[in-house]
């Protein structure tokens, strides 16, 4: 009988910090993960890099009836992880390229942040978050 107290008194501590631990992880057991925008790559950024909900913006995608090749290129290879067609836009000129392509899309769906000012999506609290988790 003591045990099984014991083994309880030590199995109930383990089980509850398991739990606890899995509902504080931030954004993937939840599915808010937050991707980095990686295309264009800028050489002197003159903001912080982008991170948005990738889940957040296939549900908006699925609910417009688009699929993955709304947003990506789909080649033999399989879906480029690139936002659709920017590689082929002159290097100098990506950068324009995605934000049209983000604002059109937000204004489109009439969802999401107002893109009026550079620090909705240029973190620059974000972008220190994650390059703090990948230490």
């Amino acid at each position: 009988m003591r045990e099984k107290l014991i083994r309880f008194r030590t199995t109930l501590p383990c089980l509850l910090l398991l739990i606890c631990g899995l509902a504080a992880l931030p954004g993937a057991a939840c599915g808010n993960e937050l991707v980095p925008v990686t295309t264009p790559a800028v050489s002197k950024p003159e903001m912080p890099k982008v991170f948005f909900p990738h889940d957040k913006h296939v549900d908006a995608v699925e609910a417009m009836n688009g699929d993955c090749s709304t947003c990506h290129n789909m080649t033999d290879a399989g879906m480029s992880e690139t936002l659709k067609d920017v590689t082929s836009v002159p290097a100098k000129k990506q950068v324009a390229y995605m934000h049209t392509a983000c604002t059109d899309c937000h204004v489109k769906a009439g969802k999401g942040p107002r893109l009026v000012d550079c620090r909705v999506c240029h973190s620059e609290r974000t972008a220190s978050e994650f390059a703090g988790k990948k230490k």
